[in-house]
């Protein structure tokens, strides 16, 4: 399906940006020898150097042909667009960028015939009846005499829809005792390597788990759950009153909109029709759903968390790899908050979280707080986990791993569609500290796509997947540490796109378009007065050991600051990019290897055949340049910068 994906994106979808920039950068690489067919990494070099299972053929794609890496990615933005409103079009987009793609919509609505054999609350009964015929209800359920018809009628059609996934699920984890040794070895994290025996053993049943049934699935259970959201909003209240169905796969629940406080470890569906209310944990059952039709609602991993941020939490570490809300882990589970002021806080993993599963979390409106420990807010690991947020002007808070990143076989997707927002992956409470600054935590977060790298202990490297932060309006902020904003490692993909809205980045290393060995690294900004701060290394556009990175800037009034490695720059055969279409700018960066330019290769390896490019191109404006390492940089400045000897060119064009 990815090789399908891929070659349709690479013929209908030549270079998608604008005819201009096309001869922007025949112009800008001619200068130095260079045309978009010849400035490509040798392949024998890059196939003598990467290394890995789960390599994705996109990367592959692109790593063939690094211009078409903004047509690649306004194939995903546009994809983005039309889900609008459409949760399981979102899953189907993030699945065919994996190895388990499908699109379950393509004949017709995949809730059609649910809502249709479900047409009103008398069918409830005839579920229940389907249920206790398969095993999964014993004893008679309570009365339903006070329930809304619409209520009961919205979870017949879930009910009758989990029921006819189930088989898929099924057909995923063909066999229980493998499938639970599975999840004890992924709750154990044997896929990090330590040791060598545990990983193999997870390795082959990773690779003997059928994940593409499950995706399936989750995509006929989103347009679901997504088909029922109108049914449950014309529901009347019930008064101070609850009801409960206990089934084999967790307890159905219709409550009132009173204040309730609902521990979702044991539940199955959740209805519940207003009130502030709380709800802990996440569910431990193959297939979850909580609708929350109105109130200012709290999603917490334990109630000690109401009052407290993750960062002064005392069992955050503890709680690391528990289950929090919209967590899919072996399973799938969907969290859909309709209106409300909101309260996301979990140092458990959730709110758009998959491992081997689906995890979505959908915010219909609200000024709304998300704070989570790790691999949360959009995270895929053999799954897809989908954070999106449809307005609101919301505050985004993680350590480590989210806010869109993706891992093996996996992509984690955050997307905001409308407020002035901000995002921040915590760096000055240090709970991981990166290799390349323990004065900093390794982000991996805002759009990052992160490999495990293994060949340095035994050789079965994992590739990256592919992580996304798309945000669509509004004036945003982005606070990193390392490798953040759109970054790759490890044959990952990251990506981070801002539509609109006047803009502040801040990361530290590895951040705002970059990427080391043999990822993408991409960031898009479209428009808007923007400002950048790269405060270390490797950033706006940077890319070490055979890999890409790009910074594509639309247009605005923009101020950049970088340090070494920044604004264009490759180094070790990687391919720095750096494009600022439009504005009047101010660049301000330290260090030799800036603003188009590229290290040398060590002389006499195999790495000589193969191209180390720095590119650095602004199309439009008067420019102000501030680099006292670079003097050949100012406006309407033109340099080219080869070293023959090792195959490294730097490329500084300002039209």
């Amino acid at each position: 399906m990815i090789a399908l994906a891929t070659a349709l994106f690479l013929t209908a979808f030549p270079l998608a940006s604008p005819d201009s920039l096309d001869k922007a950068l025949d112009v800008a690489l001619g200068a130095g020898g260079l045309n978009r067919q010849t400035a490509t990494f040798d392949p024998v070099a890059l196939a003598y150097y990467r290394t890995g299972l789960y390599l994705n053929p996109v990367e592959s794609a692109l790593a063939s042909s690094p211009w078409q890496t903004p047509g690649f990615f306004s194939v995903v933005e546009r994809d983005a667009l039309i889900a609008n409103g459409q949760p399981h079009k979102l899953l189907a987009a993030a699945s065919r960028l994996t190895p388990f793609g499908s699109r379950r919509d393509l004949l017709g609505d995949p809730s059609a015939p649910f809502l249709q054999s479900n047409p009103d609350g008398s069918s409830l009964n005839r579920i229940i009846e389907k249920y206790r015929a398969a095993g999964l209800v014993a004893g008679q359920p309570e009365s339903q005499g006070i329930v809304p018809d619409e209520a009961k009628r919205a979870v017949a059609i879930l009910m009758d829809c989990a029921l006819a996934q189930r088989k898929l699920y099924d057909a995923t984890f063909s066999d229980p005792t493998r499938a639970d040794r599975l999840r004890a070895l992924t709750q154990a994290e044997a896929f990090n390597g330590g040791d060598p025996a545990r990983f193999s053993e997870w390795l082959a049943l990773a690779k003997s788990t059928e994940m593409g049934y499950l995706v399936a699935a989750s995509q006929d259970f989103a347009a679901t759950v997504n088909a029922v959201r109108p049914i449950v909003d014309s529901a009347g209240l019930i008064g101070n009153s609850t009801w409960r169905l206990a089934t084999k796969w967790g307890d159905v629940v219709i409550q009132d909109g009173g204040k309730q406080s609902t521990d979702l470890a044991n539940t199955f569906l959740v209805i519940d029709l207003g009130g502030d209310d709380t709800y802990t944990g996440g569910s431990k059952n193959w297939c979850s759903a909580v609708i929350d039709r109105s109130g200012n609602d709290s999603y917490l991993s334990d109630p000690g968390y109401k009052g407290k941020m993750v960062r002064d939490g005392a069992t955050r570490s503890q709680q690391r790899l528990a289950s929090g809300p919209a967590r899919g882990f072996f399973g799938m589970a969907f969290v859909v908050d309709e209106k409300g002021d909101d309260l996301y806080r979990s140092a458990a993993q959730g709110f758009g979280s998959g491992t081997f599963g689906v995890g979505y979390l959908l915010d219909a409106e609200g000024k709304d707080v998300y704070d989570a420990y790790t691999n949360s807010l959009g995270y895929g690991f053999f799954g897809i986990g989908i954070c999106e947020d449809l307005a609101g002007s919301d505050e985004y808070r993680i350590f480590t791993q989210g806010q869109g990143c993706g891992m093996t076989a996996g992509v984690g997707w955050l997307l905001d569609r409308r407020g002035d927002d901000k995002y921040v992956a915590e760096d000055a409470v240090l709970d991981f500290k990166s290799p390349q600054s323990a004065e900093h935590n390794a982000s991996m977060s805002q759009g990052a796509g992160y490999g495990i790298r293994l060949d340095y202990v035994f050789g079965q490297s994992l590739a990256g997947g592919m992580g996304f932060l798309f945000d669509l309006e509004g004036d945003d902020t982005y606070q990193a540490g390392v490798f953040a904003q759109g970054c790759g490692y490890w044959m990952g993909i990251g990506g981070l796109w801002d539509r609109d809205g006047a803009d502040t980045y801040q990361s530290v290393w590895y951040g705002q378009g970059s990427a080391a060995h043999f990822a993408i690294g991409y960031l898009q900004d479209d428009a808007g007065d923007d400002a950048y701060s790269g405060q270390i290394n490797m950033t706006q556009g940077a890319g070490h050991d055979f890999s890409i990175g790009f910074l594509l800037e639309g247009g605005g009034n923009d101020k950049y600051s970088g340090a070494s490695l920044a604004l264009g720059a490759g180094n070790a055969n990687g391919f720095g990019i750096f494009i600022d279409r439009a504005g009047d700018d101010i660049y301000a960066a330290t260090g030799k290897t800036v603003l188009g330019n590229a290290n040398e290769t060590p002389e006499g390896s195999l790495r000589q055949l193969s191209l180390c490019l720095g590119l650095f191109l602004d199309e439009k404006g008067t420019d102000t340049f501030a680099a006292p390492d670079a003097p050949y940089a100012a406006n309407l400045g033109k340099n080219h910068t080869d070293h023959d000897a090792s195959g490294a060119k730097g490329i500084f064009w300002d039209q």
